[in-house]
């Protein structure tokens, strides 16, 4: 069984979503700390100058270095739903799409939430379902795994846990995972290979990369994105 592990994001980009295209099962980390300037709580988009924004999903930030993510609290004084709808509708209302995709979207920003893990997990299972992936989503704090184990160790813990024995890990952790503690439990470990596959925007007349996955839905809409998105799934498959 291949396997891979994140923190779980907000509207993730699409090399989020292919390395989850790849694999049997993937694992949402919600046991672990948010991490600063990570996209656990936000994400690019493109604005109708042609300027990268993030958006960013507001939380408590008192004590919340001391929590797993899942306990994580959003900050009740910033109504960032409002701010992000109206965002997304000034700059993508024009978009070929604009439509179809927020009537798959419009939830993130009328239901009521009290944690900022639950925005993030809901906004990628929308995104997981409008791409078609069909990859079972489990969450860290549903496993039964080594609670001391931390970075080399607790992705181990993980494998070991779901059973794994290909695991498919993000390519920027070539320069500092420990391969030998896989290779002597059995677990193959392939790093992603992802190249950004490119498409006209709207809201720029050069292709600027490393957007939030909606960008390319509101552009081509669910049908043409998912076949970008494939095409480019299967054109760097690890696993053959």
């Amino acid at each position: 069984m291949r396997i891979a592990i994140h923190q779980p994001h907000y509207f993730p980009w699409l090399g989020y979503l292919d390395k989850m295209a790849k694999v049997d099962q993937f694992v949402l980390m919600d046991d672990v700390q948010l991490t600063d300037k990570s996209n656990m709580f936000r994400n690019k988009f493109l604005s109708k100058s042609g300027n990268e924004k993030y958006l960013t999903v507001c939380f408590k930030k008192q004590g919340y270095m001391g929590k797993p993510f899942k306990e994580v609290e959003l900050n009740p004084q910033v109504n960032w739903q409002q701010d992000h709808m109206n965002f997304i509708r000034d700059n993508y209302l024009k978009a070929p799409f604009f439509d179809e995709i927020w009537d798959e979207i419009g939830v993130i920003f009328e239901k009521h939430y009290n944690f900022l893990c639950n925005v993030a997990i809901d906004s990628l299972s929308i995104m997981k379902n409008l791409y078609g992936i069909h990859t079972r989503l489990i969450s860290q704090s549903e496993l039964d795994y080594d609670h001391n184990a931390k970075k080399n160790d607790l992705v181990l813990s993980l494998c070991h846990t779901m059973g794994a024995n290909e695991y498919l890990s993000g390519n920027g952790a070539r320069k500092y995972m420990d391969l030998q503690p896989y290779v002597d439990s059995g677990i193959r470990v392939e790093f992603q290979q992802f190249t950004y596959p490119q498409y006209k925007q709207i809201n720029s007349s050069e292709f600027v990369p490393n957007l939030c996955s909606l960008d390319l839905l509101f552009n081509y809409g669910i049908e043409k994105s998912k076949k970008i998105f494939w095409d480019n799934v299967t054109s760097t498959l690890e696993f053959n």
